[in-house]
């Protein structure tokens, strides 16, 4: 018996490029991807040598199309989110994991004559 070659339709491509993506398992991935001439699952080294490219970039796609929504909707474009509230929390979302902006709380305490106490910490302090 001759071992027939596997070739992956466009389909199974997209597939395999789009679980990548969301994060499945090769192992897993496998048992979903059959060989058209045996109708069985493809093995680990079938799966890595025949879709080598969807899973270099099916990650990196899934975070492109994602970002796209996610700058579409902080912005108001193409059909993106019209509420003020949500799209605030995407901005500060956004400044804070990609620009590096953070929340500052100021809490200051005073004395009576408005100065602010001085708390000196001793390295006892600090260990404990």
């Amino acid at each position: 018996m001759t071992r027939r070659a596997f070739n992956p339709t466009a389909e199974q491509r997209g597939n395999v490029e789009a679980m990548i993506g969301y994060g499945i398992p090769e192992a897993e991935i496998c048992l979903l991807i059959k060989n058209p001439e045996t109708g069985k699952p493809i093995d680990l080294k079938t799966l890595r040598s025949h879709f080598a490219g969807e899973i270099a970039t099916g990650v990196t796609k899934l975070k492109s199309l994602a970002g796209n929504r996610i700058v579409a909707a902080m912005l108001g474009r193409d059909g993106g989110l019209t509420d003020g509230l949500t799209q605030a929390k995407l901005l500060m979302l956004f400044a804070e994991t990609r620009m590096g902006w953070k929340e500052t709380v100021a809490d200051e305490h005073a004395n009576e004559d408005r100065r602010p106490f001085i708390i000196k910490v001793s390295k006892t302090d600090a260990k404990l």
